[in-house]
């Protein structure tokens, strides 16, 4: 029988509850793809509380990677047995689904699904924060709250790749521990006090060119203070919970302020080109090793306990 895991009301992780259903039949521009791994993200955390929105009875997840069993009459450029990954399309909690074609993207034979599963979602946004939301150069200060999670370890090592001054923070020792062997420059401790001043003084005093913020209310204001005049405040999380800036204060200095969303920057037009470069980068080692989790789908709930907990390391994977 075909399963998946579906939310009937929203609130805390049990709510999350596994069930059997019928599969329906791709339409002409979808496929059927048996899923063997399924990426769990912070996003999926926000679809069952309440956080956002969602049309009830609702299947959770936005990322996954498997082998294509079946091709709508009008896709052209997949078949029957092609390995792919997708980074955002909802409903990824279920050992198959439907899909439409244009989501996916090819995988390449070194790359497995589960390190697809595991890279996707987290890779494609730290690309498009690197390439696209701050076109980083070579040289800049970049300040990385929350480096220990899926997207931080990608982002801050990312960052040090292009040749960047990298500045991470960790919000416990022991996750501050695995941080200091990647090679970074600067390691800080986010559950310390006058982190702002630390920040400020691992950079010389001049202050970071750019913030990524992957912490949100925790950390938000100290990744303000620790900018210089003129810099990029890039809030892409909110891990801790919602972070609120001062517009005013932001304008007063000159800082530039977004709120980027992987969906909205990455699309079918560049998808597969951020998708290269990604697996390229991992190929050669750049992004260091990759640290996954694993839970059975009918454990979903586990999962969400453990983002919740904020005790993992990488990415948690459901495993169909």
């Amino acid at each position: 029988m075909t399963q998946r895991i579906r939310i009937y009301q929203q609130g805390g992780p049990s709510v999350l509850h596994p069930e059997t259903f019928t599969l329906e039949t791709p339409g002409s521009d979808q496929v059927l793809l048996r899923h063997e791994a399924i990426g769990v993200n912070f996003v999926d955390t926000m679809f069952r509380d309440g956080t956002f929105n969602v049309p009830l009875p609702f299947t959770p997840g936005v990322e996954g990677a498997g082998v294509i069993e079946a091709v709508g009459a009008q896709v052209r450029h997949l078949k029957v047995g092609d390995r792919v990954g997708y980074f955002f399309a909802l409903g990824a909690y279920a050992d198959r689904r439907v899909i439409d074609a244009n989501t996916l993207i090819k995988l390449p034979d070194d790359v497995s699904s589960e390190q697809a599963a595991g890279l996707l979602a987290k890779g494609l946004t730290a690309w498009m924060l690197v390439r696209q939301v701050h076109a980083l150069q070579a040289g800049e200060t970049v300040l990385v709250q929350g480096a220990s999670g899926g997207v931080g370890t990608l982002l801050a090592r990312w960052a040090k790749s292009i040749g960047a001054t990298v500045i991470a923070t960790a919000g416990s020792a022991e996750k501050a521990r695995i941080i200091e062997g990647w090679g970074l420059d600067h390691v800080l401790r986010s559950d310390e006090p006058g982190l702002a001043e630390r920040i400020k003084a691992a950079s010389g005093g001049a202050g970071v060119d750019v913030a990524y913020d992957l912490v949100g209310q925790a950390t938000l204001a100290a990744s303000v203070s620790a900018l210089r005049d003129g810099g990029h405040l890039v809030h892409a999380g909110n891990a801790s919970g919602a972070g609120v800036a001062d517009m005013a204060a932001l304008a007063a200095r000159g800082i530039r302020y977004v709120k980027p969303s992987t969906p909205q920057c990455v699309n079918p037009q560049n998808q597969d080109r951020g998708a290269s470069e990604l697996f390229e980068r991992f190929r050669e080692g750049e992004l260091g090793p990759l640290t996954l989790s694993r839970y059975r789908l009918d454990e979903a709930a586990l999962a969400h306990q453990a983002i919740a907990a904020r005790k993992h390391l990488g990415s948690i994977l459901l495993i169909p």
